[in-house]
């Protein structure tokens, strides 16, 4: 079985699992696992805004598909190995029976990919932002959320200066983090609205459901389990499931806390639109020492910085201006002013006069408009 992007789909494929609407709000099963596609039924995935298919791979190299199957440049190889690696996580996560361990052949196929994660890269400095863009694409499942949670902690790693064994370890264990979902009514985890006090205890208890998987299988260390079992803590000690406070937690933890809520807040679900780059980071970053570690926050703040020097943005007295320097805080960088009020430079978090004004977006306008 291989996972295909719907848009390079062709008749004669083979659907290696039901399709269904992707909202659990309008939830039913559009074709059965088996039939064969024919160009009507993908003009109707398309049209249903489903993004991409479960393909029987057996005899997939009989049909002409040299862009699904056989990747010719670098970017379709790595595109190749993200489609590898979604097809692989979505066997480990999706199992008919509850998961007890992980089996050596699963074990390994995780050790892969994260082995792909860190090496693409380090060889590549835009290959995480290209992917996620991607990723985003796919429909969401919990695996899915995994890959993205485990692609931003490397980036994360590298700008804390971590080992090349400490960020594998990330790796692995954000790959891993959500396993214990796995186990849970699946109704729950697709509920589009706010949880019963039940639902959410149940949900509470994937942490300590997944690292019983990971310490079951005996073959991962302390260090990958504890990011499994803590990645629900909170810095106030609020969080679950034990209510460790500040340190206490284990970095790798802690890491994966920061990746987890931005990639969540930012992921479309059935009962709210995605947030923004921007205003989901400026939230993590408002619940520094409470719910997040401030230095993970700001590591996380320099590897995906929402508006790199050169941007265009938007400021929240009305004026635009072109991004020249970073500050600590990347979310209050300094800004030159351009349009009608061109050549003044305003640095948003050392020069007090400018404390009151915000970024509040991308400008998209003609920026020579006088």
């Amino acid at each position: 079985m291989i996972i295909v992007n719907v848009e390079k789909l062709r008749e004669g494929m083979q659907l290696a699992d039901n399709v269904s609407t992707t909202t659990a709000r309008e939830y039913k099963v559009l074709f059965k696992k088996g039939i064969f596609l024919s160009s009507h039924m993908i003009n109707m995935l398309k049209e249903k805004g489903i993004k991409s298919v479960k393909i029987v791979s057996d005899g997939i190299d009989d049909v002409d598909t040299p862009d699904n199957v056989r990747p010719e440049s670098e970017e379709d190889r790595r595109s190749e190995r993200i489609t590898r690696a979604l097809t692989d996580l979505d066997e480990i996560f999706d199992c008919s029976e509850e998961i007890k361990e992980l089996s050596q052949a699963a074990v390994q196929k995780v050790d892969n990919i994260a082995d792909d994660i860190m090496n693409d890269i380090a060889n590549d400095s835009s290959f995480l932002g290209n992917q996620m863009i991607a990723l985003q694409n796919y429909d969401d499942y919990t695996y899915k959320h995994c890959l993205r949670v485990s692609m931003m902690a490397a980036s994360v790693c590298s700008e804390m200066g971590l080992s090349v064994d400490e960020t594998k370890e990330v790796v692995v264990s954000g790959l891993l983090h959500d396993i214990g979902k796995s186990n849970i009514d699946h109704d729950i985890i697709i509920k589009p609205g706010k949880l019963t006090d039940e639902e959410f205890a149940e949900i509470k208890r994937h942490p300590l459901i997944g690292y019983n998987i990971l310490k079951n299988s005996g073959e991962y260390n302390s260090n990958i389990m504890s990011g499994v079992l803590f990645h629900q803590e909170k810095y106030d000690g609020s969080g679950y499931p034990t209510g460790l406070t500040g340190d206490n937690i284990p970095l790798i933890a802690r890491i994966l806390a920061v990746c987890d809520v931005f990639d969540a807040l930012t992921s479309n679900r059935p009962y709210r639109k995605p947030w923004s780059v921007a205003e989901t980071e400026e939230y993590i970053l408002g619940g520094c020492d409470q719910h997040f570690d401030y230095e993970v926050t700001k590591a996380f703040l320099r590897a995906f910085n929402p508006y790199p020097i050169g941007t265009m943005v938007q400021l929240s007295d009305g004026r635009h201006g072109a991004v020249i320097r970073h500050n600590e805080n990347v979310l209050r960088p300094v800004v030159r002013i351009m349009g009608k009020f061109a050549g003044e430079e305003l640095d948003l978090m050392n020069d007090f006069r400018f404390l009151t004004i915000s970024v509040t977006g991308l400008y998209n306008g003609d920026v020579f408009e006088q």
